[in-house]
This record gives C-alpha cells, sequence and structure tokens, in this order.
C-alpha cells in the first residue's frame, strides 16, 4: 500500500511537469491573436465607408416623395435625380426601378487652434543639470468653422418666388371641372383635366398661376407677365366616362380653372449671399402678389439680369423717398431718399430677376429705384 502511494505521487509530478511547457505556448498563441487595447479603440472610432440607399420603385412613388422621406423636403427632389440620371422624365418613375438615394448626414467641422509651448534656454555648462517645471497649457476652445453667409428662406417660400417673363407664358392644359362643385381646389381635391397631350398616370404635374400683361414704370418701363408655382397634381387614369382625373398633392393657394398647368416643377436649392459689386442701378417692376406696397417676406421682379452681370445671391437695396429736407434754402423742398428694404437674388434669366426681400425698415413700390451692394457701414 505504501508503494502504491508514493507511485501514485510520482506520476502526478512527473504529469504537472511534462504540462507546463505545453501551457506556454498556448497563452503565446491567445495574446498574438487577441487585439491591443489601442487597435481595438481605433477600430471603434473608425468611421465606416458612407454607403447609399437603393429604394426599389412601387407604383405611386415620386422623386418628390422619396426626398421628403429620405432627404427632409420634397423640394430636394434634383439631388436625387442627380444621382439617377438614367430616368428621363424625373416626374415619373416605373415599378421595379432602383433609385439610389443618398440621405444627408449631419456633421460638425471644427478647428483647434494650437498654442506654442516655449522653450527653456540651455542650462549653463557649470550648473547641475536640472528637470525642466512642467510648463501650464491653457484649455483650447474648439471653434466652429465660419459658415458662408446663406439666404434664410424655406424650401416652399423658395419654389414659389416666381419670374417675370416678357411672353405670355403656356402649359400643357387646365383644370376643367373637379369631383366636388368648388371654385377653388385644395390638397386632397380630385379634379379633371383637359390637356394636350398624353401624360402617364402617377406624373406630378405643376400648376402655375399666370398675372398679368403688366406694364411698369420707371426709368426703364418694362411689359409683361408674372408667374408662379402655386401647386402640385398627380396624374390618376381615366374613368368610365373617359375623364382623366388628378389629385391635388400640395398647394400654395386655392387652385382654379384659370391656373395653368405644366410638366416644370420646381425645386430647391440653398442661395449663398454675394452682394456684388456697388454701382449697377435696377427698377421694381412690381411683386408677386401685385400688392401697392411690399416688404420683407414679399419676391419682387427687377428689370436687370445676367445680361447686365447680376448673379444669384446677389443683394439690392430698395430705395425710396422718406421724406423731403428743410431749413436749407437751396434745396428746400427736395425728396430725400433712403434704403428702405434688402433683397437677394434668387433666380436670374437674361433681362430680369427675381429677389426675396429678407429684411425692410420700410415699405415700397413699384418704380422705386434697386442698387445692388451693401455698402460700408
Amino acid at each position: 500500500m505504501r508503494r502504491t502511494a508514493g507511485t501514485l505521487w510520482a506520476v502526478a509530478i512527473l504529469s504537472a511537469i511534462l504540462l507546463l511547457p505545453s501551457a506556454a505556448p498556448a497563452q503565446q498563441e491567445g495574446a498574438a491573436t487577441a487585439p491591443e487595447p489601442q487597435e481595438a479603440a481605433a477600430a471603434a472610432t473608425t468611421p465606416s465607408a458612407p454607403e447609399g440607399l437603393v429604394h426599389t420603385v412601387v407604383e405611386g412613388d415620386t422623386l418628390w416623395d422619396l426626398a421628403a422621406k429620405h432627404l427632409g423636403s420634397p423640394w430636394k427632389w434634383t439631388e436625387i435625380w442627380e444621382r439617377n440620371r438614367y430616368v428621363t422624365n424625373p416626374h415619373y418613375i416605373f415599378p421595379g426601378n432602383r433609385i439610389v438615394i443618398f440621405p444627408p448626414s449631419a456633421t460638425m467641422v471644427t478647428i483647434q487652434e494650437e498654442i506654442p509651448v516655449p522653450v527653456p534656454p540651455p542650462a549653463a555648462a557649470e550648473a547641475t543639470p536640472q528637470e525642466a517645471p512642467p510648463v501650464p497649457v491653457a484649455a483650447i476652445p474648439i471653434k466652429p468653422v465660419p459658415k458662408d453667409p446663406y439666404l434664410a428662406i424655406s424650401p416652399g417660400d423658395f419654389v414659389s418666388a416666381g419670374e417675370f417673363l416678357r411672353e405670355k407664358p403656356t402649359g400643357i392644359g387646365k383644370i376643367w371641372g373637379g369631383r366636388d362643385p368648388k371654385v377653388g381646389f385644395s390638397e386632397g381635391d380630385l379634379v379633371y383635366l383637359l390637356l394636350d397631350k398624353e401624360i402617364p398616370a402617377g406624373q406630378l404635374l405643376g400648376v402655375y398661376r399666370v398675372r398679368g400683361p403688366i406694364r411698369s414704370s420707371g426709368e426703364r418701363p418694362q411689359s409683361g407677365y408674372v408667374k408662379f408655382f402655386i401647386g402640385i397634381l398627380q396624374v390618376g387614369r381615366m374613368d368610365r366616362d373617359g375623364q382623366l382625373n388628378a389629385r391635388v398633392r400640395h398647394s400654395f393657394a386655392d387652385i382654379t380653372r384659370d391656373d395653368l398647368i405644366s410638366e416644370e416643377i420646381p425645386s430647391y436649392s440653398s442661395v449663398k449671399i454675394v452682394p456684388g459689386e456697388e454701382g449697377l442701378e435696377g427698377t421694381v417692376i412690381t411683386g408677386r402678389n401685385g400688392t401697392e406696397i411690399m416688404a420683407t417676406g414679399d419676391f419682387i421682379y427687377l428689370d436687370r439680369g445676367s445680361d447686365a452681370g447680376v448673379a444669384l445671391g446677389n443683394v439690392f437695396r430698395m430705395v425710396t423717398v422718406t421724406g423731403y429736407a428743410r431749413g436749407i434754402p437751396s434745396i428746400a423742398g427736395k425728396r430725400v431718399r433712403s434704403d428702405v428694404a434688402w433683397a437677394a437674388v434668387v433666380r436670374v434669366s437674361k433681362e430680369f430677376s427675381t429677389a426675396y426681400v429678407y429684411k425692410s425698415i420700410g415699405g415700397f413700390g413699384a418704380g422705386d429705384p434697386a442698387r445692388r451692394g451693401i455698402p460700408p457701414p
């Protein structure tokens, strides 16, 4: 019994000694395959490559609706179309089409100021070397990168800016009636169309209001028409009586039988403020709504366009009579003109431009002068 117990203890000790060399390689192998903490942290913070969203079109889809869902505004539909140029008509897409969408990602870019750390002078040769005291480092503020000034205007307002035209605009048809006996139609209403061409079911059509003819006053009198966007229709199908119907998808005002139907649908794009050089003189032709007095929030039409050097984002100051000179015999009774409003150009043609009045301290009217640029204070 004593010999057997001694033998068993010897076998156990020998087995432990034999197992020790194999345990170390196993631990080394595990250490080689496990990522270092720094590598794991870097992998966690490294952004993945941006990926687009691909949408398969179903019946009833439009780029307008997809932009509203994925880009936050239906008026940004051209951003999707730019990535899917195989679509020949942007207002009508077929079921089964694969549309590439890139949702916007909100990112904040920052810059950090770097403060140089002073280097202590070298110690004298005979001096005993001493460790330099730590240099206190102040907290470095993180500042946002200055943004370019952009016009503060909503997409809905932007698309309804309109334009001034010399010739009376034409479209592809009109509304001749509605399912309900109404004078004006709004969102959700079913209307019946009389069109000059065949339009596929599901296509979107724009509705425009035309005002004119308008004859302006001022140094350069103009004659023409105002055309501005007021709504969207989505074409349906022929009913049993052969009547083509459509649904009012969106409206800025009640749509009437006198309004124009077009295949054109405006889109939104941000407007960067670029005041432009001083010296260009223009005249206010009229406002979009035809009111006698105009102020902040109005769209106005100017008698200067790209042929005169006007560009998007240019700023015009509206000038009007604000009083009469008194007390000075040489100019007694002379009218005093002052800047009363500021407008940024949002649309330009060769002859005319459309501007949004973003600030006013007084009213102005058709025929008043408009001067480009923002003078220094």
